[in-house]
């Protein structure tokens, strides 16, 4: 890791990812600065890391001038994540419009580097295969942006492609798991042999910084995942056994998981609301979701330092935490 203080622009750094990667920053010597839209939010940033910070938002432009000013690299961590019905536009106006409001202010600022945090979501919208979502299609159109800039040389890049982050404060499906285990409330899953790949949010953010040293010259990409191999039926029988209850003898039928899924996903299309388990969410636990990290590991030094299980212990302290 390079000891050169960077002037740094970061975006998104109060979310659950940022928050880990301003701790990570911290004893680096970086200049940062961050953008906020609320100048409350920058309590959450770690004092230690004696960050400044710019009000503002990816809408608007004036700001994110302002903001990139004097800024050798730019980390976007900032966007729409948990895209539901109906927020299909607020996700391609924020990973997208967002993206490029962010984009043009940084060239014009003269800025060296431009590092993206994109999804393997973007993947899926890429080939059309697998779990095709307005998300995956909203940052796989922002890459887009990101490597037509870099290779008309108007500014250096890197794209690191996560899968799914676990880690204390982490939302979405792994999390709502382990509570409706832990509350009794989620019935024991199909027997199931898919495999899928995740990242803890610390190694993430160690990722993103390698990402910071890398060569800038031209455009890279990188997939980063912890580098093992999970199968959900492997990850529930370790939540059972975490929270010190008793594993079912037996199992929800494939038929019925789907069927309630099916009733789930069709209130949720007429609420608007979302519903616990869905028809994404039911083919999210048959289907595969494994990714390589083999580039990250040879290319940019990346050493993955934890795994799920290892975690767990924190994850569910931290929900339960988070519960109270």
């Amino acid at each position: 890791m390079s000891n050169t203080p960077r002037r740094i622009l970061i975006t998104g750094a109060t979310g659950f990812i940022g928050r880990a990667l301003c701790q990570a920053l911290i004893g680096e010597g970086h200049d940062v600065q961050v953008l906020l839209r609320d100048p409350s939010q920058f309590s959450q940033i770690p004092l230690a890391l004696g960050a400044g910070y710019i009000i503002g938002s990816l809408e608007d432009k004036r700001s994110l001038g302002e903001a990139c000013s004097g800024r050798e690299l730019v980390i976007h961590l900032a966007g729409l994540a948990h895209v539901g019905k109906g927020l299909e536009r607020q996700a391609m106006e924020s990973n997208f419009v967002g993206t490029s409001n962010l984009l043009i202010a940084a060239i014009n600022a003269s800025v060296r580097r431009f590092l993206y945090l994109s999804s393997t979501l973007a993947e899926a919208a890429a080939t059309g295969e697998g779990d095709v979502t307005a998300y995956g299609e909203s940052k796989f159109q922002a890459e887009q942006l990101i490597e037509a800039a870099s290779k008309q040389g108007k500014i250096s890049s890197v794209i690191l492609r996560s899968v799914n982050v676990y880690g204390a404060g982490m939302k979405g499906n792994i999390s709502r798991m382990i509570s409706m285990i832990e509350r009794g409330r989620l019935p024991p899953l199909p027997e199931v042999n898919n495999q899928i790949s995740l990242i803890s949010v610390d190694d993430l953010a160690a990722a993103l910084l390698l990402a910071m040293e890398t060569d800038e010259s031209g455009q890279k990409s990188y997939t980063v995942t912890d580098g093992e191999s999970y199968s959900v039926a492997a990850m529930e029988r370790a939540i059972y056994a975490a929270l010190g209850k008793s594993f079912p003898r037996w199992r929800t039928p494939h038929m019925l998981l789907y069927g309630a899924s099916q009733i789930a996903g069709f209130v949720s299309s007429i609420t608007g609301g979302s519903g616990a388990i869905s028809s994404r969410t039911y083919r999210n636990l048959i289907s595969d979701n494994l990714f390589s990290n083999e580039k990250a590991v040879s290319e940019l030094g990346f050493k993955p330092s934890t795994t799920f299980y290892e975690e767990l212990p924190k994850l569910i302290e931290s929900i339960r935490e988070s519960a109270e």
